[in-house]
């Protein structure tokens, strides 16, 4: 009979549990019992008691034996997707006395010790009758996210509590008719025609949602009709809907073909569990399905975890992604790898009994194998389409993988004389598996392998010990990549898929913040293979050149970029490069919350990008050292990156540039924020350790969702100011550089030079004629020091070039030529080491003499030294060579000048207005060019505005003061709450000021702005000149 004709209750029977736990000590327990419909109940609860007495029966057992009746829930009023979900409790008197209530009676704590759930309609759409036994799963916060468990996929079937319930026949076979395929589209309404404020109150809500507002969302529901031009409505409106039994079907679906079609990425959102309805998940696939196979790649995670929500395993969605891995190579390839990390077992596609695994590990473990059995039948699926070559592929990079990970515990457990010797004897059998049959790296199939370069394969020096391989590729190329073992690398996987899609969404917007990410595959339970950034070094070792306090030190980075950046141009394209990518890895981890940033975990590449690695501590799970909170400021922004930017020490327009940079940014993100949320929310059932519904709220309140543009620009600046002022990230890098010490076994480089990054030969720098000491010159830089200037001629050049080298240098210069050319007579340099003071003039002009005579020792050798590599490699001239050098001034302090684009302006300042609900909203932004004070005092700024005319200056408004700066960063919004039409009747009057405790503040200038001019719906943003204005 159809369901529609069955108005009876639903009445289930709750037998007896049977193999309660032995270890199980409570004085009674209870059973909660609730009908589940998506994310939501569907019912009330009814709970059902029964006492600690296990007997009655051959094997113990606790008996509750009692029907249950939902009287308000008819069985016609059933969705199709409904389930039942049973909750045990166990229940115990309270041992402190802090647990009484005003009686003086101790309380009792329940505990939840399991769950089980069954589905009311089988796949053929037919009520379930009769007996069922119910394996009970460990208490989780996911049983309520996607179907009911498959009986018979618990992995301790032997071992687990079992709940025996029956549901009765009700007379008869209940079947849910199949839904009309084709039902009329709903009727439309004019949005226009509805009241002002409720427009802009649907709109909010559309966008917002309406969490817990059970007004909002009767409203919403109410006028649905109106909303059908507006795609990213679809979702709320359906989530808002009363019912989905079978009378309310059709009204639903006919939403779904009258609405505006919603986007690839918007559709995302109706593959969450709180949309079961396998229509709304159909027409999402068929939506998804606009997407181009190189952008699905980027979203198949979550479209993998989209299947675990689907109620029955014949899904659109199935059938979907086994047709686009036909399409595609790097769609199956990458499926393949999502489906294999995921299963139990060194051959997830032959294993069939996963207890081994649930034995050995944790609840969470056994509560992701309810999703086993799916993902083994797509795994089974896939490799039976592929094909043989990519089935043979799929198996050797399967081999490859359980190889390398034997050998990385092999090397764990060698002593650490022989790991060295253990890793090169187990790559030999690799290189001799991939000679015989060549396969592709899990990073990509793109990425295929022949060989490894055995000699050139390491490990790393941490924790885990993960290895360093050295592939060769089919053209005889190195292809370096990192396996690791130990570590979940499911996190990290996550946080670069979403980092890649931020980086999407920039570049979409025409920003390009040069963002460098690097592939991660996990291959099975805590193992997986990284990509290897190639030409990148940690902040850690760079600082460390400086010891073990260059941590808090400004000019490590700018150094050393200097150093691998030896010409003017190449030196600014890699601070431009730092400065784009600095701020795209402050968004990314301040809105991911990802912790543990000690200076091992960002790297820096010669070209000047800035990258982060290790994500396993993320969503603000804060590394902890004791009870000692490590990660303290929003994101890592340092003084020393700060000098890169700014060009020295002082600030500058150039850190204006990378503030707009992060605020344009971060409002970019906030803009598309909902599908990040979705992305984290299909996630939440991974298993991946700290994806949950928290994790979602967590970045929601990140993306700071109340806040206009303007307030979350002055919100993220805010945060810079904090994070760069914090000395505790500094302190931090401090900390790991002691932790440290232990590890570090750095090597010589070889012939380089520690301040010459490359080698350089005389056939690319010219012959040298001669080179002659001229004088030394005192420079002032941060710190005293004393350089000495060479005048070096070469052949063919008639000019001579000018190089400043220090004393310092020539020691490392001459200590490396006695290593590479023992025999060599060189007159020898005494050591750095001096008694007393040794940055002074009397001593830099007595080495002059020691160090002209070593080069004349030097020119006179035999050709092989004289002009070896070394050599050449020591007289290139640097950075700051090229620079323009003062060489008569016996001292020169560097001060980075502020120039003037226009001498006879008194400065620029940039703001931005708009007026949005009701608010006139000014930002300020920065200012720069401003002039210097009488005295030559740069001045305390703050700006002032108006809306003039207004005799009694309540419009008065102003800004909190920038001390010392001619360049200010203010980043600070001015609201002004009025009508639109009394706004543009007035001039915005905004001026610039010296704050002065002891004087009258001087003013630097200003302008007008004539409101009537501008539509200020629209956001208006640029930078205005200063000129000269009254005080009033």
């Amino acid at each position: 009979m159809p369901i529609s004709c069955v108005l009876k209750p639903i009445v289930v029977s709750v037998n007896c549990l049977h193999r309660p736990p032995p270890v199980w000590r409570y004085d009674d327990y209870s059973l909660g019992v609730q009908i589940n419909y998506g994310t939501r109940f569907i019912s009330d609860p009814i709970v059902t008691k029964c006492s600690n007495d296990m007997s009655g029966g051959l094997f113990p057992r606790l008996n509750f034996s009692s029907w249950l009746t939902f009287d308000k829930n008819a069985i016609c009023t059933l969705p199709r997707e409904s389930r039942l979900i049973f909750v045990l409790y166990g229940t115990q008197t309270a041992e402190n006395e802090q647990n009484t209530d005003a009686n003086g009676e101790r309380r009792q704590v329940p505990t939840e010790l399991g769950w089980c759930a069954i589905q009311l309609f089988d796949h053929k759409r037919e009520m379930i009758c009769g007996s069922y036994l119910l394996s009970m799963w460990p208490p989780t916060t996911d049983k309520f996210l996607g179907p009911a468990p498959a009986r018979g996929c618990h992995p301790q079937p032997d071992l687990c509590p079992v709940l025996s319930i029956e549901i009765p026949p009700y007379g008869g076979r209940i079947m849910f008719p199949e839904p009309l395929q084709q039902p009329q589209p709903a009727p439309r309404c004019d949005f226009n025609s509805l009241d002002a404020n409720l427009q802009q109150e649907l709109l909010d809500t559309a966008e917002q949602g309406y969490s817990g507002a059970k007004d909002k969302r009767e409203v919403f529901w109410e006028k649905r009709l109106y909303l059908q031009s507006f795609p990213y409505a679809l979702p709320k409106v359906l989530h808002a809907a009363h019912s989905w039994d079978y009378a309310s079907l059709m009204d639903l679906h006919s939403l779904l073909h009258s609405w505006t079609p919603l986007s690839p990425l918007q559709a995302l959102e109706l593959l969450l569990p709180r949309y079961p309805d396998a229509k709304v998940r159909q027409k999402a696939v068929e939506w998804i399905s606009q997407l181009p196979n190189d952008q699905l790649v980027d979203y198949l995670p979550q479209l993998l975890q989209a299947l675990k929500h689907d109620t029955y395993e014949a899904s659109d969605m199935a059938n979907f992604l086994l047709c686009k891995c036909l399409e595609s190579p790097r769609i199956a390839h990458h499926m393949y790898w999502l489906l294999v990390h995921s299963l139990p077992g060194d051959d997830p596609q032959n294993s069939i009994d996963a207890s081994s695994v649930a034995n050995e590990f944790d609840d969470s473990l056994i509560t992701q194998a309810r999703y086993y059995r799916r993902n083994k039948i797509m795994l089974r699926a896939l490799l039976a389409v592929c094909g043989e070559r990519l089935l043979a592929r799929f198996l050797s990079q399967n081999i490859m993988c359980k190889s390398l990970a034997s050998l990385a515990d092999s090397v764990k457990q060698a002593k650490e004389s022989l790991r060295q010797k253990t890793l090169c004897f187990g790559m030999e059998s690799v290189h001799q598996q991939l000679n015989d049959k060549p396969t592709s790296l899990p990073l990509g199939p793109e990425l295929e392998v022949t060989g490894v370069n055995v000699r050139s394969c390491s490990y790393f020096n941490s924790n885990t010990l993960p290895l360093k391989i050295s592939y060769i590729n089919s053209d005889g190329e190195v292809l370096p990549a990192i396996f690791k073992s130990g570590d979940d690398l499911q996190q990290d996987m996550l946080t670069i898929q979403l980092i890649r899609v931020m980086n999407k969404m920039w570049l979409a917007e025409g920003l390009d913040l040069k963002m460098v990410t690097f592939n991660c595959v996990p291959t099975g339970f805590k193992k997986g293979m990284i990509e290897l950034v190639s030409d990148a070094e940690t902040l850690r070792k760079i600082q460390v050149e400086y010891g073990l306090t260059g941590s808090f030190k400004d000019r490590p980075i700018a150094e050393w970029l200097a150093k691998q950046n030896p010409s003017q141009l190449e030196y600014q394209r890699a601070v431009k490069n730092f400065t784009v990518s600095c701020a795209g890895y402050s968004v990314a981890t301040y809105i991911l919350g990802i912790c543990d940033r000690h200076n091992d975990n960002i790297m820096l590449k010669t070209s000047g990008h800035l990258f982060h690695i290790d994500f396993g501590k993320f969503l603000g799970d804060a590394q902890m050292f004791g009870n000692f909170k490590r990660d303290r400021t929003p994101f890592v922004l340092t003084s020393d990156m700060a000098y890169v930017i700014n060009g020295g020490d002082k600030p500058s327009t150039d850190f204006h540039y990378f503030v707009d940079l992060c605020c344009r940014a971060f409002n970019i993100i906030r803009k598309h924020g909902d599908l990040i949320l979705h992305m984290l929310a299909l996630m939440a059932t991974a298993g991946i350790p700290g994806v949950t519904a928290d994790a979602v709220t967590y970045v929601r309140g990140a993306l700071l969702p109340e806040q206009s543009n303007p307030e979350a620009a002055a919100s993220f600046a805010k945060m810079i100011q904090f994070s760069l002022k914090s000395w505790f990230t500094q302190f931090n890098f401090f900390l790991h550089n002691l932790a440290q010490m232990r590890f570090s076994n750095d090597e010589g480089s070889g012939e380089l030079l520690s301040f010459v990054p490359r080698k350089y030969t005389m056939q690319q720098d010219g012959r040298l004629r001669s080179v002659m000491v001229v004088r030394c010159q005192k420079h002032y830089d941060m710190e005293k020091y004393y350089t000495y200037i060479l005048r070096v001629t070469r052949h063919g050049q008639t000019d001579p070039t000018h190089l400043f080298r220090s004393y310092k240098e020539f020691t490392e210069f001459h200590q490396k030529l006695c290593l590479h050319f023992p025999l060599a007579k060189l007159h020898s340099l005494p050591s750095g080491m001096h008694v007393g003071r040794s940055n002074v003039k009397s001593v830099a002009e007595r080495r002059l003499p020691q160090i002209q005579r070593f080069l004349i020792s030097l020119f006179n050798s035999a050709d092989e030294i004289a002009h070896s590599d070394l050599v050449y490699t020591f007289f290139h001239p640097l950075l700051r060579d090229q620079q323009e050098a003062k060489l008569t001034v016996s001292k020169v302090r560097e001060v980075k000048e502020q120039t003037r684009e226009n001498p006879y302006e008194v400065g620029q300042i940039k703001l931005s207005l708009q007026y949005r609900r009701g608010v006139l909203t000014v930002m300020i932004h920065h200012a720069k060019g401003l002039p210097m004070l009488q005295g030559g005092q740069e001045p305390n700024t703050y700006v002032k505005c108006y809306l003039k005319p207004d005799a009694t200056k309540v419009t008065k408004r102003k800004t909190k003061v920038v001390r010392k700066t001619c360049v200010p960063s203010f980043m600070e919004t001015l609201e002004y709450r009025m009508p639109l039409e009394h706004i543009q009747n007035r001039f915005l009057h905004v001026t610039v000021w010296s704050h002065d405790t002891l004087q009258e503040n001087e003013l630097l200038g200003g302008f007008q702005i004539d409101l009537c001019k501008y539509d200020l719906r629209k956001e208006l943003i640029d930078w205005f000149r200063l000129g000269p204005m009254s005080r009033n």
